[in-house]
This record gives structure tokens, C-alpha cells and sequence, in this order.
């Protein structure tokens, strides 16, 4: 018998682009059509066809609002501290000397959570829309770059027991400059969260390892994948004269990496794996 097809909606603060997850949801997406299901899409930033697309531009990580919140929520705590003894007298008036100094102006707080009940209304919205019967976050309840998108994606489930994969690119302790912030009880909660309709999938097992013993949870690992059977894309103006550029000679093998130069990509494994060649 065929295998039942299921409407699988995607959710993420931006599917656009060339960047990691955006290129690994289509990848996901298109193993979905060969199986007969349907694929929809939520993000703030979006190329997929419009037809299946719920756009929230609130959701975006880049969105001003977005930005506000997250240059309170992650800079230095003595500034932010200041700032919210300077426009919130009553905070102020409780404060003593011991108290800790990570703390977070109640003005952020409000709005994170009138965001968060907004993206909520339009999940809603969404799963609604287009039958939804699956639904695969995508980074957005791992990397804490839409504090009030991955509260309102926590609450949603809790609410609806929606069969959920959450799939895990980047968690925050992999990023140096989420480690002071004023919102650990919201990573807490929803970075990632556990809930009995969740399942988890993170892409090495390095992750697998720090959810299990963060949150006593097991995930499924699951690679990034090139798909080698597909032949690349022809070249275009830039790629077309790329050996020419670096000096490399014609019939010459040369080895690209495509990732940042950053401590938790690992790019001395292929450096070292260039030696060994």
C-alpha cells in the first residue's frame, strides 16, 4: 500500500538564501515530495512559492524589533543593568548591592511576550491554513535569535500536542556571545524545550551527547548531506574564473571547505586532511 500523505509545515525565521539551514530544509523538503507528502513553509524572510508560505516579518532574526530585543538580551550585563535602573524606578528601589547584576528591564520583558503571543495567534494561523499535520523547526527552537518565535513555537506544542521535529543546526552554548545574557529562564524553557510530542534531531554527535546530558532527552543524528547522485549547478560568472584567480592550474584537483573560518567549525580537520592527501 502507498504510504499516506502528510501536510509537514517548516518553521524558521528565514528560509532564503544560501545559508546552512535554509539549504538543508530544501534538501529535507524535497525527500518529503518524493514520499508523497506536502510541504509549507513559515519564516519572516521567504523564498519558497508563495502559495505555500505563511510569511511573518517578525520573525525574521534581522527584524528591528528582533534586533532590540536581542541587543538587551545579550549584551553586557553592567550596561544593560544601568539602562534598566535608569528607566525602571521601581526596579531601582528594590535593588541592593548583592543583588546579581544579570538582569533584564521589565520593558523587554513585555514585549517579548507580546511578540511571543502574536507569533502564536499566526501559528495558529498557519497550521490552520494548510492542514497541517507535522511540523520540523528548523533551528528555531536551538539558536536563540527570535527569543519570542521559539517561546511561541514551546507554547504552541505544549497547547497542541503537534507531532514536532525539532531540528537542531546550532545550540546556544556553541556561541560564545550567547553566554551572558539576562534571559537563561527563556533558553531554559524553549532552547530546546521538552515536550512529549517533540523528537529531536541534531546534525553530529557531539549534540547528541550535550542534549542528552543538558536535558536527559535522546535525539536521532542526522548529517548534512551533499547530494553527489545530482550533478552541481553550471558555473556562473564568479566560479567560472575561480582557477584562474587562485592560480590553479588546469587539470588540477582543489579542495573547498564552505564554511566561516570559526573555532566550532573545525576547519583544522581539513586542513589536516589536505596534509594526509
Amino acid at each position: 500500500m502507498p504510504n499516506p500523505s502528510h501536510h509537514i509545515g517548516f518553521i524558521s525565521t528565514r528560509f532564503a538564501g544560501t545559508d546552512g539551514v535554509s539549504l538543508e530544509t530544501q534538501k529535507w523538503a524535497t525527500i518529503f515530495d518524493r514520499l508523497g507528502h506536502k510541504c509549507f513553509y513559515f519564516a519572516g524572510l521567504c523564498d519558497r512559492p508563495a502559495a505555500c508560505s505563511h510569511v511573518v516579518p517578525e520573525a525574521f532574526y534581522r527584524h528591528p524589533e528582533i534586533d532590540a530585543i536581542n541587543l538587551q538580551a545579550f549584551s553586557g550585563s553592567r550596561t544593560v543593568r544601568d539602562k534598566a535602573l535608569a528607566e525602571h524606578p521601581e526596579v531601582a528601589a528594590l535593588r541592593k548591592d548583592f543583588f546579581s547584576i544579570y538582569i533584564r528591564p521589565p520593558k523587554v520583558t513585555q514585549r517579548i511576550n507580546e511578540l511571543k503571543d502574536y507569533f502564536k495567534k499566526e501559528l495558529y494561523k498557519f497550521a490552520s491554513q494548510f492542514e497541517l499535520e507535522i511540523l520540523v523547526t528548523e533551528n528555531a527552537l536551538t539558536i536563540p535569535l527570535n527569543l519570542p518565535l521559539g517561546l511561541a513555537l514551546t507554547e504552541f506544542i505544549a497547547e497542541t500536542g503537534f507531532p514536532t521535529i525539532a531540528h537542531h543546526h546550532d545550540f546556544y552554548w556553541e556561541r560564545q556571545r550567547f553566554h551572558v545574557n539576562c534571559v537563561g529562564d527563556y533558553l531554559a524553557a524553549a532552547f530546546p524545550p521538552t515536550l512529549p510530542s517533540i523528537r529531536h534531531v541534531v546534525i553530529n554527535s557531539v549534540q547528541a551527547q550535550e542534549v542528552a546530558s543538558r536535558y536527559s532527552v535522546t535525539s536521532r543524528v542526522i548529517p548534512n548531506v551533499m547530494d553527489f547522485d545530482s550533478p552541481p549547478p553550471a558555473p556562473d560568472s564568479y566560479t567560472e574564473n575561480v582557477r584562474v584567480d587562485f592560480g590553479i592550474l588546469p587539470g588540477e584537483y582543489f579542495f573547498l571547505q564552505p564554511t566561516r573560518v570559526i573555532q566550532r567549525k573545525g576547519i583544522e580537520h581539513a586542513i589536516e586532511l589536505m596534509r594526509r592527501l
